[in-house]
């Protein structure tokens, strides 16, 4: 009703008021009363409503427009935040390449990398040599075997190595002096930590090199190994990708997840070892094992690692020592290390350096 009218009509009722004395009239003035609160009634509902329309309608248009900025904005700082985490990543790789001339550098000022420090706490009761232990679902048995040159190319005597084999192992069977451990339920299953321990417990030697099956060493690791002269609990070394960046080697696991620490740092009890890699003496293993029932990424290398620091044993890291992960699907993200996702995984055609899966979290048991 338009506002001018109920002025109008509310004038109208105001003269009617004064001189009535008629019934006939007070009822007539009683129900006009009644229909302007009715009309005044159906104009409030009808203004708050279209407030409300309103609101809605601009809530919508500045919501969609938010959206549409935000996306821009977020896709702009994801480019960025590559562009400098490959910057992080190309430094690394840089420090890799130059690793022997940066050694000699330090050790010309007396400065060297964590080797040189005393780090055994134990004594082994096996023979000295080494026992590698590799795992394998069956399912790249030519990386395995490009694993196993490598072992043979290290110039150690045959006396004092051994390869044993835990998994899906059927093909692997008859492979010259690899030792087979049938496991196709924990192959399967992803129970990593089982077959591990059945290698470990089979062990002829004291030093225990666990490895997955695509894994390979540095034609001069045995070499870097034997310089220390047994002056550890557990090892690693520098983990390479195909690409030359870094693995999860020398690592610390935070809030469970994995950055990757300066190769000048010291050891720290936050940090793991890899499941992939790591070298392990007899008497740690004699007293400790891995988780049998963890699986696929649920952190059965950071389980352990978690368990031997609380002990008492420390890490010690071996840079010379390298190895690599012969999956070219995995790369150094900045101080993280990120999984390509297949191609066929891709839902929709977004900047395939944007679509990277995380390594991590680990999750800790």
């Amino acid at each position: 009703m338009p506002a001018l009218g109920l002025k109008e009509r509310l004038a109208s009722f105001l003269k009617k008021i004064l001189p009535s004395g008629d019934n006939g009239e007070v009822e007539a003035l009683r129900n006009e009363i009644e229909t302007l609160k009715s009309e005044l009634r159906a104009l409030e509902l009808s203004g708050r409503t279209g407030v409300k329309r309103e609101i809605e309608n601009l809530r919508t248009d500045l919501e969609g427009a938010g959206e549409k900025d935000l996306s821009v904005m977020k896709l702009e700082l994801d480019l960025m935040r590559n562009e400098m985490q490959e910057n992080i990543a190309a430094i690394h790789r840089l420090e890799i390449l130059t690793l022997n001339r940066r050694l000699e550098f330090l050790n010309a000022f007396g400065k060297t990398l964590p080797p040189t420090r005393q780090c055994g706490t134990g004594v082994s009761t096996k023979p000295q040599g080494f026992s590698f232990g590799i795992i394998t679902n069956g399912k790249r048995n030519e990386k395995l075997y490009k694993l196993v040159e490598t072992i043979r190319q290290q110039k150690l005597a045959p006396e004092n190595y051994e390869i044993l084999v835990a998994g899906c192992v059927a093909e692997v069977n008859g492979c010259g002096e690899i030792r087979t451990f049938p496991m196709e339920d924990a192959a399967n299953q992803g129970r990593l930590g089982a077959m591990r321990n059945v290698l470990a417990r089979n062990t002829r030697f004291n030093k225990f090199v666990c490895l997955d099956d695509d894994f390979l060493l540095h034609p001069r690791w045995a070499e870097a190994v034997e310089e220390v002269q047994d002056d550890f609990d557990l090892a690693t070394g520098i983990i390479l990708n195909p690409d030359l960046s870094r693995y999860c080697d020398w690592v610390n696991i935070i809030e469970n997840y994995t950055f990757l620490r300066s190769y000048t740092e010291t050891f720290d009890t936050c940090q793991y070892v890899t499941g992939g890699y790591g070298i392990y003496k007899d008497y740690i293993l004699a007293e400790h094992t891995w988780n049998d029932e963890l699986g696929f990424y649920q952190g059965e290398d950071v389980s352990f690692s978690r368990r031997l620091f609380n002990a008492g044993y420390k890490l010690k890291f071996i840079p010379r020592a390298i190895v690599m992960h012969d999956d070219e699907r995995y790369r150094q993200k900045g101080y993280g290390v990120v999984r390509l996702k297949s191609a066929e995984q891709l839902e929709d055609d977004v900047i395939r350096t944007l679509r990277l899966e995380k390594l991590c979290p680990r999750t800790l048991s």
